[in-house]
């Protein structure tokens, strides 16, 4: 429990839902993604042929940012494990909360430039941190090897029987249909109930309601461990 809640079931799916809600603010609001750098760097390309720089700019920003979150998430893990501070991911999803309550406020929500970088760098720190849900191997930020391993899985089972293909296909069932529902979500609160730049408070609210969560845990776990 206390070095791998990071694997829990919920957190996992949490942060899908998350990934999928930064992904649909993030374009519906700037015209950029926040994750997926691969649409970024086309998208770039394509409008450099058009002369569209400003645009171009945006997303090679993203995709430069989200660069150094990698590095950042990777420096990270290497410092915490010499350390042996297993719960410093608890520490990533309190970051993760202030950052997107910072880029709700107006004088920041004005500047594209600057939230696509606080997202993509933000964004690249949570892909690092949390890859597993039970020991399984997902993406939070992405839909594509989710959706490879869930048809892969898919097929596996129906041919073979086998049951922890089976297992496999619904935990990326679930990981695919938390993505689609924050992105739904973000986009409904934007568009539907105009809530425009504000949106990006469901994907706060969400990080820290799971930090205390995890927080309450773990202080849970503590506690039982001392009373052994």
């Amino acid at each position: 429990m206390l070095k791998n809640f990071h694997e829990d079931r919920l957190v996992g799916l949490t942060l899908a839902f998350i990934g999928g809600a930064m992904d649909g603010y993030t374009y519906i609001h700037y015209g950029t993604f926040a994750t997926a750098q691969t649409g970024n760097l086309v998208m770039a390309i394509i409008q450099a042929f058009d002369q569209q720089w400003t645009d171009v700019g945006k997303k090679l920003l993203s995709t430069f940012f989200f660069f150094l979150g990698i590095l950042s998430a990777k420096f990270l893990i290497d410092f915490c494990r010499s350390k042996k501070f297993y719960t410093w991911r608890l520490i990533v999803l309190y970051y993760e909360a202030f950052i997107f309550f910072l880029i709700s406020l107006t004088p920041i929500n004005h500047y594209p430039a600057l939230v696509t970088i606080l997202i993509s760098f933000t964004a690249a720190i949570q892909w690092i941190s949390f890859d597993k849900i039970n020991g399984i191997a997902y993406t939070n930020l992405f839909t594509t090897g989710n959706l490879k391993g869930l048809a892969s899985n898919l097929y596996d089972y129906l041919t073979t029987k086998n049951r922890e293909s089976k297992k496999k296909a619904s935990h990326f069932l679930f990981v695919v249909s938390f993505f689609l529902l924050g992105v739904v979500s973000s986009v409904g609160l934007y568009d539907a109930f105009k809530w425009e730049a504000k949106a990006i408070l469901l994907t706060a609210f969400v990080c820290l309601v799971l930090a205390l969560f995890e927080s309450f845990m773990l202080w849970r776990f503590y506690r039982l461990e001392k009373l052994k």
